[in-house]
């Protein structure tokens, strides 16, 4: 059983994990640097980390083709 089925679906879930890393590097890395007294290495690291799997995932799903 094949998840993505259509061209249309992985566009869709391509473009839903580019915005989710969007996201998780505004809220993780660029969100302590409103409030300074909130920001942490470990946060900092996390956020990094997330956003660039994520981003990874979206472009690893935007390159591949579906099968018919």
């Amino acid at each position: 059983m094949r998840i993505i089925r259509a061209e249309k679906q992985k566009d869709n879930l391509a473009k839903f994990f580019w915005d989710m890393a969007k996201v998780a590097f505004t809220l993780l890395v660029i969100g302590p640097f409103a409030k300074p007294e909130s920001f942490s290495s470990s946060g900092l690291l996390l956020g990094i980390a997330i956003g660039l799997l994520l981003g990874f995932m979206g472009h690893f799903l935007d390159g591949r083709e579906v099968s018919k």
